[in-house]
């Protein structure tokens, strides 16, 4: 369970010295710091059940959801998330990973990520559509559509056969609310396989 420094003080007013309990309560690993004022109490807790928790709002997405995915062979192991109107990319280490938060554009934000569970314990994690137009809208401008599609199929090692199943009407709604080169060439590629 996920507790705050302001929720444990609070719990702890009656005592002289209430931070002393916090820290002693930490030495003992029966919390588990996660950043300045927010603590985890289960040490075999999911690192990416603590993502969207850590800074919010936010939810897993780019690197790490492709692979949760399958859609790229690599194992990800730094937990990406998505934000938007920080204008930096944002970075936590703790016991349980490296989480790292990226913007996206204030306009797609809301647009298909989903809550999910793991045992009893929720996150929310960007569809397999949302998840490659956020890693393509980080990436350098690819200009020609040949070069895109290599990138997509060589560079990235998107898996043809699950970009297939994407569903493109989604790609086609939110790929212009990113403003960005790598998404246009994406639905122009989209185009140009269903003919």
């Amino acid at each position: 369970m996920i507790v705050s420094s302001e929720q444990l003080l609070f719990e702890n007013r009656d005592l002289a010295n209430p931070q002393a309990r916090v820290q002693a309560m930490v030495k003992r690993g029966e919390l588990i710091p996660l950043k300045r004022g927010l603590f985890e109490t289960d040490v075999n807790t999911p690192g990416f059940v603590l993502a969207s928790n850590m800074l919010g709002p936010s939810y897993l997405s780019f690197e790490y959801a492709l692979s949760f995915y399958g859609m790229i062979p690599e194992r990800v192991s730094t937990y990406t998330s998505a934000v938007c109107g920080r204008n930096k990319t944002i970075e936590y280490k703790n016991r349980f990973g490296v989480f790292t938060y990226r913007d996206v554009p204030e306009k797609v934000f809301a647009y298909y990520y989903t809550r999910e569970l793991s045992g009893d314990r929720p996150y929310l994690i960007a569809s397999r559509e949302k998840a490659l137009c956020d890693q393509l809208s980080t990436i350098s401008p690819i200009r020609g559509i040949n070069d895109f599609r290599e990138y997509l199929f060589d560079g990235m090692r998107l898996d043809e056969d699950i970009f297939e199943e994407l569903d493109f009407t989604k790609i086609r709604r939110i790929a212009p609310m990113y403003h960005r080169t790598n998404l246009y060439q994406l639905v122009r590629l989209i185009d140009k396989e269903e003919r």
